[in-house]
This record gives C-alpha cells, structure tokens and sequence, in this order.
C-alpha cells in the first residue's frame, strides 16, 4: 500500500489508507495491525476521500493518494449510485476500524500488562464536507435549481447533491492532543482485562523470570 503523509495531524507523520467499496476488508485490517505494531507513535488515518482529481475539500483537509492495491474500475452498481463514495464507504470504514481495534488487543503481550489490563488504539474521528461539481451548470443558481426541479418532476433525474460528506479515523497507540484540539471526537483506548487465571500465570512467569536473573 502506497504511503501517503498528512502533516496537520502531528509533528509525527501520518500514514493515510482510503477506503473504498472494492478494496478487501482483510488487506486492510493485516497492513494496519503490521503497521500499528511497528510504529508506536506514528498514526495511522483511515479515511473516505476520493482521489485529489475526484473533488476538492471545502474545509483544510489531506489530500490522499490512493493505495495501490486499492485501485479497480468502478462497477456499473457504484456508476448508477446517486450517493458519493465518499458517503457509501463510511460504514465500511467504521467496520474497519473496530475489527483492527478488536484484533489489535489479542496481539498484545500479557507481560505488559498494567494493573491487569491491556490498553487498545487511541482513536480520533473527524468528519466534513465535499464540494461536488456539477459539470451542468449555467452558472446562474436559481436557473440551475428550477431545471433540476423541472426534471426530478418528470422523474428523468433526482436534485443533484452539492456536498457530500467524508469520514476520517486516526488510530494510534500513543495520544494526539493536538487532533481533539482541532476537533476531532476522541475515543479511549477500550480495555483488556486480563483473567484471573492469566494474572496468576503471569505472575508465576514473572517470579521465575526474577529467580534466573539471580542465579
């Protein structure tokens, strides 16, 4: 997958993955466990937007490349869909996330535990607008929205949509301040207690571990 950087996020660069309709839900989850395990501070965004060709933001957002693998035609289902992509993809990418969230937790070593627990991803989630173009206007509002009036009515064509909304998460083990000050919406790491049966098996494991280091 193509590495892309945004550089509103922190002073640490992120690694941007777009999600799309035809992309395959594992790639995705396996690239980000790999990355979030390399990286413990780097974040990593997860986001809707199209490609920079595609549209243009109307708020300061990145402009994303896409990833490679990611790349196919589009079907003749996402052709005739009056919704964006940038609008359908959203529930995919929610479902992305909590998987690698879910899957990330079971990666994590027991022996780092605190107080009983191990701590998942930090996550930030920002949402915004895109100016979609109309490649039919006269250019005169009131003459463009009275056509697409004329014409929903004789059913040939539905009002077009001005804006269309994005979704953006950032997942990363350490916290990003700066982001929840930007307004992101911040959500905890969700915890993993550990059993009573792997506390005392860890502490076992810990307490050998001490009598070898002495002898």
């Amino acid at each position: 997958m193509q590495d892309s950087s945004d550089e509103g996020h922190s002073a640490v660069l992120s690694h941007n993955m777009r999600i799309t309709n035809h992309g395959k839900i594992q790639a995705w989850v396996d690239f980000a466990l790999e990355f979030l395990e390399k990286n413990e501070e780097r974040p990593l965004t997860l986001h809707t937007l199209p490609t920079a060709k595609a549209a243009t933001a109307s708020s300061k957002t990145i402009t994303a490349s896409d990833n490679a693998a990611q790349d196919a035609p589009a079907t003749s289902t996402q052709k005739e869909s009056r919704m964006h992509p940038s609008m359908t993809t959203i529930p995919r990418l929610i479902s992305v996330v909590e998987i690698i969230k879910r899957e990330y937790l079971k990666t994590l070593d027991p022996t780092e535990s605190e107080a009983g627990a191990l701590f998942g991803l930090h996550q930030y989630n920002e949402i915004g607008e895109l100016e979609q173009n109309i490649p039919d206007s006269t250019g005169d509002p009131e003459r463009d929205r009275a056509q697409a009036v004329t014409l929903a009515l004789q059913g040939k064509r539905y009002l077009r949509q001005h804006k269309v909304a994005f979704l953006k998460v950032t997942l990363c083990r350490k916290e990003l301040p700066e982001l929840a000050a930007k307004g992101a919406t911040y959500q905890p790491p969700v915890l993993r207690r550990l059993s009573k049966t792997a506390r005392a098996r860890l502490k076992r494991r810990q307490k050998h571990e001490e009598q070898m280091n002495v002898t």
